[in-house]
C-alpha cells in the first residue's frame, strides 16, 4: 500500500539554486549587500534584524534570495509584508489544514484525474511507468525495456515525462538537434534513480507562436468564494523570463530573469497571456472544486485549444510571485484569509474530534 504523504509535502527540499551562500562567509555575504545597498554593515544588521522579528520572520537566506537590501527593487513597499521560506511553509499549513485530503493534490495523477472528472481541462497521459507492477494494464509500461519501447515508437511527436509525485520534468522530442536515443537514455536512467515511482509520459502541449509558457497563478478559497490571487507568466527562454501580469486583463506588466528580479525592464505593450480570461476562470473553478484548501499554486498552460492545468500545488511557492510584483503577500486582505483559516481549522478539529 502507497503510503500517504501528510506533513513532507510541505517540507520540501530547497533547490539547489536557492542555496546562494557556497563557500562564502558570513562576514562576506553580509558585506557584499551592505555594498549593494550602499549602507554601512551596522544599518544593513538593524535592517536584517527588524525583518526577521517582523510578521514574515525573514531569515538571512531569505533576505539575501529576496534581495531585501535592494531599495531599488522592492521600490518603497513594505517590506515587513515579504514572507521568508519557513513562514511560507507555516502560511501553507494554515490554510491547508486538511492533512487527510494532502495526498489528493500531491499527486498529479490523481490529482489529474479528479480535475478531468469533473471536467477541467488537463494534460491527457499516454501512458505511465513504474517499475516491477504485476498487474497488467493498457497504459502501463513495467519494465524499463517497455519503457523504452514505447518512446521509440514516439519519436518525432515531442512528449513530457515525469513523476507523479514530486519535481522534475524531462522533455522529448522537442528540438531536432537532439539525439533521440540519448533522450530515451537519460529518461531511463532517471527512472532508475527514483524506484518506486510512477511516471507519467503525456504529450508536449502545443501553444500559439510555439514553445511552451505557463502561468502559475496563486488562488484564495474562503468564505466569500474563490479567487485568482496573484499570478505570473513564465515565458522561459535562455533567461527563464518572467512576467508580472495585470489580474484584470492578463497583460504583462515588467519582464526580468528568474534568477535576476532586479533587472526588470517594462513588457512590451502588446504582451498578455492567450486567453486570460478562460485561464483565470479555469483556475477559479479549480480552486471551487479543492475548496478543502484555502490556498493552492497551479501551474496551467495557455495551450492552443485553450488553458490546460499542469498542476497543482498545496504549498506554493511564494517567492517568485513577491519578486515579480515587488510586494510581499502579507497585504491585509491575505491576514484575514489567515484568520478565517485559522478559524475554520479550530472548527473542523472541534466537529471531527481532532484537538
Amino acid at each position: 500500500m502507497t503510503a500517504v504523504p501528510i506533513m513532507s509535502a510541505l517540507r520540501r527540499a530547497r533547490p539547489p539554486w536557492r542555496d546562494l551562500a557556497g563557500s562564502e562567509g558570513l562576514p562576506g555575504r553580509i558585506a557584499r549587500m551592505a555594498e549593494a545597498a550602499g549602507l554601512p554593515v551596522s544599518r544593513l544588521v538593524l535592517d536584517m534584524a527588524a525583518l526577521a522579528l517582523g510578521p514574515g520572520r525573514v531569515g538571512l537566506a531569505d533576505y539575501e534570495r529576496l534581495r531585501l537590501y535592494d531599495a531599488a527593487l522592492w521600490q518603497g513597499a513594505d517590506r515587513r509584508g515579504v514572507a521568508g521560506l519557513a513562514h511560507a511553509r507555516r502560511i501553507a499549513r494554515h490554510a491547508n489544514f486538511r492533512r487527510d485530503c494532502l495526498a489528493l493534490a500531491t499527486d498529479r495523477l490523481a490529482s489529474g484525474a479528479y480535475l478531468a472528472a469533473h471536467g477541467l481541462p488537463t494534460q491527457p497521459i499516454l501512458a505511465i511507468f513504474h517499475a516491477g507492477l504485476a498487474a497488467p494494464g493498457a497504459a502501463l509500461l513495467r519494465t524499463r525495456d517497455e519503457l523504452r519501447q514505447f518512446l521509440e515508437a514516439h519519436v518525432g511527436e515531442p512528449l513530457t515525462v515525469r513523476p507523479a509525485e514530486g519535481a522534475g520534468v524531462h522533455s522529448l522530442f522537442d528540438h531536432p538537434g537532439r539525439d533521440p536515443a540519448g533522450e530515451i537514455d537519460r529518461v531511463a536512467q532517471a527512472t532508475a534513480d527514483a524506484p518506486g515511482v510512477s511516471w507519467l509520459i503525456q504529450p508536449r502541449l502545443a501553444q500559439p507562436g510555439g514553445g511552451l509558457t505557463t502561468v502559475r497563478l496563486l488562488t484564495l478559497a474562503g468564505e466569500r468564494g474563490a479567487k485568482v490571487w496573484r499570478a505570473v507568466w513564465r515565458l522561459g527562454g535562455r533567461d527563464d523570463l518572467v512576467a508580472s501580469l495585470d489580474l484584470k486583463t492578463g497583460a504583462a506588466l515588467t519582464l526580468a530573469p528568474a534568477h535576476a528580479p532586479h533587472r526588470a525592464q517594462p513588457a512590451p505593450p502588446d504582451l498578455a497571456v492567450p486567453g486570460w480570461t478562460a485561464l483565470k476562470a479555469t483556475a477559479t473553478e479549480g480552486a471551487r472544486l479543492f475548496a478543502q484548501f484555502g490556498l493552492l499554486g497551479w501551474d496551467i498552460a495557455p495551450a492552443a485549444d485553450g488553458p490546460v492545468i499542469l498542476g497543482l500545488d498545496p504549498a506554493p511557492d511564494l517567492d517568485l510571485h513577491q519578486l515579480a510584483d515587488r510586494r510581499g503577500v502579507l497585504d491585509t486582505e491575505f491576514r484575514a484569509f489567515l484568520a478565517e483559516r485559522r478559524r475554520l481549522a479550530r472548527d473542523w478539529r472541534r466537529t471531527c474530534g481532532r484537538g
